[in-house]
C-alpha cells in the first residue's frame, strides 16, 4: 500500500529564494537518509545542483514574464511524499515508481529529484519539483484539488509494481494538528508548544527541526530574528517569541537535542545607592520630591526611575555630557554593526548566485558558441531545439555584466571568501547582539534623565528670557 499527498513550497519573508530551496534540497536529499545519496536521482537537473537551476529558472521567469509575487505567495516548488508500507518494496523500486510518478504528475515539464529515504521502518520518497516550468514562461497550475489526480496516477502506477492500493479512499482530511486542536479543545498555541517540546529532543540540528514540523503539517515561516508557524487551518501565523521565554528563535536552537526545557535564573533586584552626583550638579532639587519629580512620577514610575539611578551608579556616569557621549557612541557602534552585516549578507547573497551562473555558463557554453556559428537562416530552429541552454547562458552574461565581473573567479575561490564571510558574519552577530543591548539600555537612561531634569524645557524657557531681554533694551 502507498500513499501520497502534495504540499506548495513557499518563499521566505527575509531569505532568497536560492537559499530556501537549498536548506529544503540538501534535506531531501541528505546522505544519511539516502544510503549515502545512492537513492536520490534528477530530472532535467542534477541532484547536486538543483537547487541552484531551480533558483536560476526563477530569474529567467521573473525577467521573462515580468512576474513576481509577496514570498508568502510566491510558490517556488511542490513537494511530493509517497510513503509505503514496511516490507512491501524495495529502495530501489521505491525510487524508480518516485520517478515515473513524478514524471506523470508533472508531465515532464518540470525538473525533479527524487530522494529515497531508508531511514524509518517505511520507506517513503520526497519528490521536489520545480514550480517554473523547463522553458520558464510559466508556473505550475497546482488546481483545487490537485490531490486527486495525483492519487489515481499514484495507485495505477503501484498496482504495476505489483503493490495494494486503498480501494475505497476517504476524501482528504484533516491533518492531525487541525483534528486534534478541534477534538480537545486546546489553542494552537498550546497544540505548538506540545509539538514543539516533542520535536525538539528527537532532532540533531535546527533545519531537521524545521523540516519535521513542516512534515506535522506546519507552514514555516523564518527571518533573521523572527520564526513563526501556522497549522493546516489556522488563520493566522504563531510568531514563536508569543510562546513564551523558551520559544524564542534563540531558546528554541539552544534547545535542539535536549530533552528538558532550560532552568531560568531568578532575577534578584539588589538596592544600590541611589546617590548620583549626575543629578546632584545638574538639579539639586531632586533630592527631594518637588513639583517637577511629581509631574515625572504620573508619567512613569519608581521602578523605572530606580533602574535608571542603578545603571548611572554601575557604569561611573555623575555627568550628564558623559552619558550623551555614551550614547552617542553606543548608537553609532550599533549602526556601525548592522551596516557591516547587511553589507556581507548582500555579498554572501551575490556569492551564491555567481557560483550558479558560472557553473551554468560553463555547462551551456559550448551550445552558446555553437548557435553563434550557426547561420542566420537556421539560427531559429537551433535555439527551439537549445532553448534552455541559451537562457541559462544569456541569464548567466546578464548577472555577470551586472556585478561588473570581467575575468570569471573559480567556484572554488569565490567559495573561499564565502567560507571567510560568514565567519566574519557570525563573529560580528555577536557584537550586534551585546552591541544592541548596550545602545538600547543608554538611550532608555538617556530619555528618562532628559525627561527627569526636564534639560529640554529648561533651554527652551531660557531662550525665551534672552529673546525677552533683548526685546526690552
Amino acid at each position: 500500500m502507498a500513499i501520497s499527498k502534495l504540499k506548495p513550497r513557499h518563499a521566505s519573508e527575509g531569505r532568497s529564494i536560492a537559499a530556501v530551496l537549498k536548506d529544503r534540497l540538501d534535506y531531501d536529499k541528505n546522505p544519511e537518509k539516502t544510503d549515502g545519496g545512492l537513492l536520490v536521482t534528477g530530472y532535467q537537473c542534477s541532484p547536486d545542483t538543483a537547487w541552484q537551476e531551480f533558483a536560476v529558472s526563477k530569474q529567467i521567469y521573473t525577467a521573462t514574464t515580468g512576474r513576481k509575487r509577496a514570498p508568502d505567495q510566491d510558490v517556488i516548488s511542490y513537494l511530493i511524499i509517497q510513503s509505503f508500507e514496511p516490507g512491501t518494496i524495495t529502495p530501489e523500486d521505491a525510487n524508480k515508481l518516485g520517478y515515473k510518478l513524478a514524471m506523470e504528475f508533472t508531465g515532464g515539464e518540470h525538473q525533479f529529484i527524487v530522494a529515497t529515504h531508508v531511514d524509518k521502518k517505511h520507506i517513503h520518497n520526497h519528490i521536489e519539483f520545480n514550480s517554473t516550468a523547463l522553458d520558464c514562461s510559466h508556473k505550475f497550475n497546482n488546481v483545487k484539488n490537485s490531490f486527486l489526480p495525483l492519487r489515481k496516477a499514484n495507485d495505477r502506477i503501484c498496482q504495476e509494481f505489483g503493490l495494494n492500493i486503498i480501494e475505497e479512499p476517504q476524501e482528504k482530511g484533516k491533518h492531525y494538528v487541525e483534528w486534534a486542536a478541534e477534538k480537545n479543545g486546546k489553542s494552537w498555541k498550546n497544540l505548538l508548544r506540545k509539538n514543539i517540546d516533542r520535536i525538539l529532543p528527537a532532532v540533531k540540528t535546527f533545519d531537521e527541526f524545521l523540516e519535521a514540523m513542516r512534515q506535522e503539517g506546519y507552514e514555516v515561516v523564518q527571518s533573521k530574528m523572527i520564526l513563526k508557524f501556522r497549522a493546516q487551518g489556522q488563520e493566522r501565523f504563531t510568531r514563536s517569541r508569543t510562546l513564551g521565554a523558551d520559544y524564542t528563535l534563540e531558546a528554541l536552537q539552544e534547545r535542539i537535542g535536549k530533552t528538558q526545557l532550560p532552568r531560568r535564573k531568578k532575577k534578584v533586584n539588589l538596592e544600590k545607592d541611589t546617590r548620583i552626583n549626575l543629578l546632584m550638579d545638574i538639579q539639586a532639587r531632586l533630592q527631594g520630591r518637588g513639583p517637577g519629580m511629581e509631574r515625572w512620577m504620573k508619567i512613569h514610575n519608581l521602578k523605572e526611575a530606580a533602574k535608571t539611578l542603578n545603571y548611572l551608579t554601575e557604569h561611573g556616569i555623575t555627568e550628564y555630557d558623559v552619558l550623551v557621549s555614551k550614547a552617542e557612541t553606543a548608537s553609532a557602534d550599533f549602526e556601525a554593526v548592522s551596516t557591516s552585516i547587511k553589507q556581507m549578507e548582500h555579498r554572501m547573497e551575490q556569492i551564491a548566485a555567481l557560483k550558479t551562473h558560472i557553473i551554468n555558463y560553463a555547462k551551456t557554453r559550448n551550445t552558446y558558441l555553437a548557435y553563434r556559428k550557426t547561420k542566420a537562416a537556421d539560427k531559429p530552429a537551433f535555439r527551439a531545439a537549445h532553448e534552455t541552454d541559451l537562457l541559462l547562458h544569456e541569464a548567466a552574461k546578464r548577472a555577470f555584466d551586472a556585478q561588473g565581473v570581467k575575468k570569471l573567479p573559480t567556484v572554488k575561490v569565490l567559495q573561499a571568501e564565502y567560507t571567510d564571510l560568514l565567519a566574519k558574519k557570525k563573529a560580528a552577530y555577536e557584537d550586534f547582539k551585546r552591541l544592541r543591548q548596550e545602545n538600547q539600555e543608554l538611550q532608555a537612561v538617556k530619555s528618562n534623565v532628559d525627561s527627569l531634569l526636564q534639560i529640554k524645557q529648561e533651554e527652551k524657557k531660557e531662550q525665551e528670557q534672552e529673546k525677552k531681554q533683548e526685546q526690552d533694551r
